[in-house]
C-alpha cells in the first residue's frame, strides 16, 4: 500500500517557570533514520472531517500504528467502538461495554499517537470535576498553539464514557446523524487513566481542537470516550509535541470523499456526544 505523509515541524518550549510538582522520565527514543526524536512527535492517521463525515473503513493496522507510538486515542474500524493506546498496547472498548487487548491485525480509520515521555507535570489532591481539571491544565500550558499529549492518572468518583456500535450498510451515515446509536457508561470509584491531548485551534477538521480524552481502567475492563468526569489525587503529566506527522488513507473511500466547508459544530457535537 502506498502511504502519502506530510511532517510538519514547530519550536514550542516551556518557560523556565512552568509547574513541575514531581519529577518526569527524560528517556529518549530516537529515529536515527530522520534524525527526529520520537517521544515530541504527534503521528495522525486519517482526517477528522473524513471520519465524521462516514469513513469509519479501518485502513492501518495496529502492527503499523504502534510503531509510531505507544500512547494515544484512535477510531475502530467500522466506528466498532473507541480505541485507547497505553503503554504500548491497543485497548478496544466496545458498545456492549466490555474493553478487549486489540490484536497487530484489527485495524483502525482515525487514530492519533506518540512516544509518550512527559517533561512537565504537576498533582491536584482536592477532588475536581472536569472544567476545573481542564482550566488548571489550560492555565499551564505555555504556548496554546503547541499540541499536548496529556495523562492523567488517579482515582475518579465518577467518570461518563460513551462508545458507537459499528455500521453495518453502506453508505454509512455521518456521524452526528447517529448520536441516537451510542451507548454511555458510568463509572463509580474507580482508579484508572484519561489518555489524551490538547490540540490547538488551526488543526481543528484535520484533528478535534480543544481537550479530548479516552479512559481506561486499572483493571483494563473499563474505557470510552470521556464525556464527564470528577476526580480526585490525579497525577497530571504533560509532553509537548513539537513537530507533526500526517498520513492520509490510500484507499479508494478516501480518494473519492467530497471535503466541504469545514464544520467545526459537527466535530464540536461529536466530542461532546450530542
Amino acid at each position: 500500500m502506498k502511504k502519502l505523509c506530510f511532517l510538519f515541524f514547530y519550536m514550542l518550549g516551556y518557560p523556565q517557570d512552568t509547574m513541575n510538582d514531581f519529577p518526569i522520565s527524560k528517556n529518549m527514543v530516537t529515529d536515527t533514520t530522520k534524525k527526529i526524536t520520537l517521544y515530541n512527535r504527534l503521528y495522525q492517521y486519517g482526517i477528522a472531517d473524513a471520519f465524521v463525515g462516514g469513513l469509519y473503513k479501518g485502513t492501518l493496522p495496529l502492527k503499523d500504528l504502534k510503531s509510531k507510538g505507544d500512547f494515544g486515542l484512535g477510531a475502530p474500524d467500522m466506528l466498532d467502538g473507541e480505541l485507547t493506546i497505553l503503554n504500548g498496547k491497543v485497548y478496544q472498548t466496545k458498545a456492549t461495554g466490555i474493553t478487549i487487548e486489540a490484536g497487530d491485525q484489527f485495524k483502525t480509520s482515525l487514530s492519533f499517537v506518540t512516544f509518550f515521555r512527559p517533561d512537565k507535570g504537576f498533582s491536584m489532591e482536592k477532588e475536581a470535576d472536569k472544567e476545573a481539571v481542564f482550566q488548571l491544565i489550560s492555565a499551564n500550558l505555555p504556548n496554546k498553539n503547541s499540541i499536548y499529549a496529556i495523562k492523567i492518572t488517579g482515582r475518579f468518583r465518577m467518570v461518563k464514557t460513551r462508545a458507537f456500535p459499528p455500521v453495518k450498510e453502506e453508505p454509512f451515515p455521518v456521524l452526528t446523524s447517529i448520536f441516537h446509536t451510542q451507548k454511555t457508561f458510568d463509572f463509580s470509584h474507580a482508579e484508572g487513566v484519561l489518555v489524551g491531548y490538547y490540540i490547538p485551534e488551526y488543526l481543528n477538521g484535520i484533528n478535534v481542537k480543544d481537550f479530548h480524552f479516552h479512559f481506561l481502567s486499572a483493571d483494563k475492563k473499563q474505557g470510552g470516550h470521556v464525556l464527564d468526569f470528577v476526580g480526585e489525587n490525579l497525577k497530571i503529566e504533560l509532553a509537548n509535541l513539537n513537530s507533526f506527522e500526517l498520513e492520509l488513507p490510500q484507499n479508494k473511500d478516501f480518494q473519492n470523499f467530497q471535503f466541504t466547508t469545514k464544520n467545526n459544530e459537527a466535530l464540536q457535537r461529536v466530542e461532546q456526544g450530542k
